[in-house]
Order: C-alpha cells, then sequence, then structure tokens
C-alpha cells in the first residue's frame, strides 16, 4: 500500500515508470474522445493525481494552449436551480441533456440512453466505454456496437458521469454546453487514470495498483484553458 507521500505506483513488469504509462494512456483518451469533432485534448490542459490524498503530481499536459470553453446564454425563465437536485423535470435537465456533444471510437452507443433527463437528475448517467480486459492486457478491446453491454459480457465498462457536477458548473456561470463539456471532459479523465492503473501491471492481470483496492482514494485534477476553474474528480473503484 502507497504512503500518502507515495507518487504513484511502481515500474511494471517491463520496467515502465508509472508517469510514462499513464500520460501515454491520457494521450490516447484525450485524443479518442472528442467535443463537437474537437478532441478533448485541446480543451483540457492538464490532468493531475494524487494517491491517499497526497501531493498532486503532473500526469499529462496538452502540447498546446487549450480552447475557451463553450460560450452562450444563461439559461433563464426556469424555477430556482436550488429545486433541479430534486425535481427531475426541471427544465434545466432538458438544457442539458440537449447540450451533449461527446463522442469517442470506443464510446458504446449504450451510452446515449443515459443522455437522459431522468438519468441525469437520478444520478445513473454512465459512460459506456469498451476497456482492455486486465486480464489479457495484450489482446485488441472486445468490443460491439451492435450489442448491448447490458446483456452481453463485451469488455465494456460504465464510468459514472458524476451528473450533479454539471449542476454545480451550470452555477458557477457555465452555459449548458459549457457545464457538459467539464462534466464529460472530467468524465473521461477519471476513466482514463482508471484504466492506466489497471494496464499497469506486475503480471498478467494483476495492476502494481489495483484500483479497486479497499480504502485507496485517487484523486483527479482536470485543468482546462488559462484562468479556468480546475474540476476534480475520482479514478478508484466506488
Amino acid at each position: 500500500m502507497l504512503t500518502a507521500h507515495d507518487a504513484g505506483p511502481g515500474p511494471d513488469a517491463a520496467g515502465t515508470a508509472w508517469a510514462d504509462h499513464a500520460a501515454a494512456v491520457a494521450e490516447q483518451w484525450l485524443h479518442d474522445f472528442a467535443w463537437r469533432n474537437v478532441p478533448l485534448a485541446r480543451f483540457i490542459s492538464g490532468i493531475d493525481v494524487s494517491f491517499h490524498c497526497g501531493l498532486a503530481t503532473p500526469l499529462w499536459r496538452g502540447k498546446a494552449p487549450a480552447r475557451d470553453l463553450p460560450s452562450g446564454p444563461a439559461t433563464e425563465g426556469v424555477p430556482p436551480l436550488d429545486d433541479a437536485p430534486f425535481n427531475m423535470w426541471h427544465p434545466l435537465w432538458f438544457d442539458l441533456v440537449g447540450a451533449w456533444h461527446l463522442t469517442g471510437t470506443w464510446l458504446h452507443p449504450e451510452s446515449s440512453f443515459s443522455i437522459d433527463q431522468l438519468a441525469f437528475a437520478e444520478q445513473r448517467a454512465y459512460l459506456y466505454v469498451g476497456c482492455h480486459d486486465r486480464e489479457n492486457p495484450t489482446a485488441p478491446r472486445r468490443y460491439d456496437a451492435s450489442r448491448s453491454p447490458l446483456f452481453h459480457d463485451q469488455g465494456v465498462i460504465a464510468f459514472p458521469l458524476r451528473t450533479f457536477r454539471a449542476l454545480k458548473f451550470h452555477e458557477a456561470g457555465h452555459c449548458p454546453e459549457a457545464s457538459m463539456l467539464l462534466c464529460a471532459g472530467t468524465a473521461v479523465a477519471e476513466s482514463a487514470v482508471h484504466e492506466a492503473l489497471e494496464m499497469h501491471q506486475s503480471h498478467p492481470g494483476e495492476p502494481v495498483l489495483d484500483p479497486h483496492t479497499a480504502g485507496l482514494t485517487i484523486d483527479v485534477t482536470v485543468h482546462w484553458r488559462q484562468g479556468a476553474a480546475s474540476t476534480a474528480g475520482q479514478a478508484h473503484a466506488q
């Protein structure tokens, strides 16, 4: 188990440092996932990770200045936003899900059923992503867009969107699209760090540091354009 001051797991079986492995995984994910056909790597400027509430260390940095977040008019003429967490029919939920534009090569179409005002209001929205099999890390991703991952074991993992964050971003002054981009981008960064840990292995099927370890906390900080507030997430199993 790591101490509170550790920067991350040790090298894998091939001697690859965690920082190098994780940066490569994040690079792949942030270019694979896009918002309005623009890779997330153009919006996100950096990702930091900390283990056991220790000091955050840089994991990935963008190669170009990050783009501005989408801008638009604030939602007007709606009931108080304080009602939204308790009202699945609040108009803001419809505005938010109507501003969803995330795509990805390994993003299963089942994800689209989560982008729904009821799923968002009830915190039941997920990204269904075709991931590598930790028991066979060199094998291709098992993924079939025509089959539901809810009924077929095909290596698709459900990562939570933590939709309450979209409300917080909107309350902070972001328009619905920017709020959703921040929510989606943070979820993708969390998922990338989780898979990086799964695939950083001391032996086939055995991560150097298993993100499912009881009591382990992995905090993820996502940086956006200069001047924009960072967003926070978690990559351990919950």
